[in-house]
């Protein structure tokens, strides 16, 4: 049994490695970059999606302050709000990889604070080289094939960032450490029902006045507060 949950993060990396490798191209046209809020706030476009960023420079901040921790994953959570911010300003190929990136990285960042807790600091630098070259990676290779204006496969971004979300939980459950495991599936609760509420847009932008993706900020925000409440603790001394 402990030799499985210790084979759990390895065995996910190989099934995400063959759905990159299997799964058909993933290519969208530049209808991506239209969302439903379109409203203008203050001088502000697309205000809903722009604002309903702040969130995550906030828990960014609070938990670098607060708990004094886990500096390098609160960075990466405050630029993803702040590259996310600046794409839904001004929605292009260029922007969008400047929203995408922060997200994987802080995703890799998040993962190898976990491995580093669970399995021990060389561990860790490992699989924060490895993750932070993925990342780059994956965002190179959709925008520099082409992005949605010319054909830009987003397989690689998509694997990287379901193995971010997806490997800090079952490194978690691998071995005995400090972080939680359970705050880091509460999180994973968070980054699905952000999916959902994505899925949603224009649904529940006719419902609620507000619209699936500026939800999806804030739960997508909520998700990250508690995964870096989990991996700041552990940095604690």
């Amino acid at each position: 049994m402990r030799a499985l949950r210790r084979a759990l993060p390895v065995l996910a990396g190989l099934a995400l490695a063959v759905f990159a490798v299997l799964a058909r191209p993933i290519v969208r046209t530049p209808a991506f970059h239209h969302y439903a809020d379109a409203r203008t706030w203050l001088g502000i476009p697309h205000a809903g999606d722009v604002l309903s960023n702040l969130p995550f420079v906030v828990v960014a901040a609070l938990t670098a302050f607060r708990l004094r921790g886990a500096y390098l994953a609160c960075a990466g959570v405050a630029l993803i709000g702040v590259g996310s911010a600046a794409y839904h300003a001004s929605p292009s190929d260029t922007t969008l990889a400047f929203d995408w990136l922060p997200i994987v990285l802080a995703l890799a960042w998040i993962t190898a604070a976990v491995v580093a807790d669970r399995h021990g600091a060389r561990a860790g630098h490992i699989a924060l080289v490895v993750g932070s070259l993925a990342a780059l990676a994956s965002v190179a290779i959709w925008y520099l094939g082409g992005g949605t204006t010319g054909g830009g496969d987003m397989t690689a971004y998509v694997a990287v960032q379901l193995a971010g979300v997806a490997l800090p939980v079952l490194v978690a459950l691998s071995a005995p450490g400090r972080i939680s495991a359970r705050l880091l599936a509460l999180a994973l609760v968070g980054f699905s029902l952000a999916r959902l509420f994505a899925a949603r847009d224009a649904q529940l932008l006719a419902a609620l006045g507000i619209s699936g993706h500026s939800l999806k900020h804030i739960a997508a925000a909520l998700a990250a507060a508690i995964a870096l409440r989990a991996v700041a603790q552990n940095a604690r001394p």
